[in-house]
């Protein structure tokens, strides 16, 4: 941020030839980042880098790259999703993946790592359910049924590695949180119209999750309370489709949305401003309200 202003200030960009879905910063260097694109591949980049080219490009996913999540634990390694049905794991000193998950019948949402166990990851699917692997075992470890329709978000509860969090799409936008000892009975929070983008379980407390939906919302919920929807926030004006907690300041989150900003606010203080539409572009369709 800018020390006077408080804005945000841009440090690097890079532009590429195609839509980027989702980032995540490599945990071995502070430095690099890798980013999931529309096109198939999965780029490296590097901030201290002269030119604006990726250092590194793996090409092997058939389809657009929805998700890349690095490994928290062992830090070595970092898994992509992919719209072409599969789960791919890198390590990004390899030119090629070293193993390809392929179990889901259809479109994969999510791959998200433990956060507590280095080789234990979940997946997230249009066949509507959730997957936990070992990617030192041949197959999956457990398959759950988890929503009436796709999944479009998964995350781990940060606290308890038995627990983790789901959010479905138009047909079922529930959050659901699950326990891997007793996954037949999730406790099912409703607030969300539509998909649910994104969910992000709290860094700073066992008991709070972020989601973002299609329905332009961003939604704080507790589960310790009865009434476990603590705050819908209605700052974007179109989907919001990308969401993640600062993991240094608690209750700081940042949420990205097709109204081409970026939000960064905290949720213990007042809502952020809402934001205007972007200016339509000619040819383009009338956003949807």
């Amino acid at each position: 941020k800018d020390p006077v202003s408080g804005r945000m200030q841009i440090v690097r960009f890079f532009e590429t030839n195609d839509a980027i879905f989702d980032c995540t910063w490599n945990e071995m260097n502070e430095n690099q980042l890798a980013s999931a694109c529309g096109d198939g591949s999965v780029k490296l980049w590097d901030l201290q880098t002269k030119d604006a080219f990726p250092i590194q490009s793996y090409h092997e996913h058939m389809q657009e790259v929805s998700s890349v999540d690095w490994n928290v634990v062992s830090k070595r390694s970092f898994l992509t999703a992919s719209h072409d049905g599969t789960v791919k794991l890198w390590d990004p000193t390899s030119p090629r993946s070293l193993r390809t998950f392929q179990e889901h019948a259809q479109t994969l949402y999510n791959a998200v790592w433990s956060p507590t166990h280095p080789s234990s990851f979940i997946s997230c699917s249009g066949d509507g359910t959730v997957k936990i692997w070992d990617i030192n075992q041949p197959m999956s470890a457990a398959t759950i049924p988890a929503h009436r329709g796709e999944v479009l978000a998964v995350d781990w509860n940060k606290y308890d590695p038995f627990k983790f969090v789901t959010g479905g799409a138009t047909t079922d936008p529930r959050v659901k949180v699950w326990d891997l000892r007793q996954p037949q009975i999730p406790v099912e929070m409703a607030g969300h119209r539509f998909g649910i983008r994104r969910i992000k379980c709290s860094p700073h407390d066992e008991f709070t999750i972020a989601s973002c939906s299609y329905d332009m919302s961003v939604c704080i919920w507790r589960t310790n309370r009865e009434d476990a929807l603590s705050m819908p926030y209605e700052h974007h004006s179109e989907f919001v489709f990308g969401i993640d907690w600062n993991l240094f300041r608690p209750g700081e989150i940042a949420s990205a949305s097709w109204d081409e900003h970026v939000c960064v606010f905290n949720i213990n203080r007042p809502p952020p401003n809402r934001i205007p539409p972007p200016p339509r572009k000619p040819g383009m369709a009338p956003p949807l309200r």
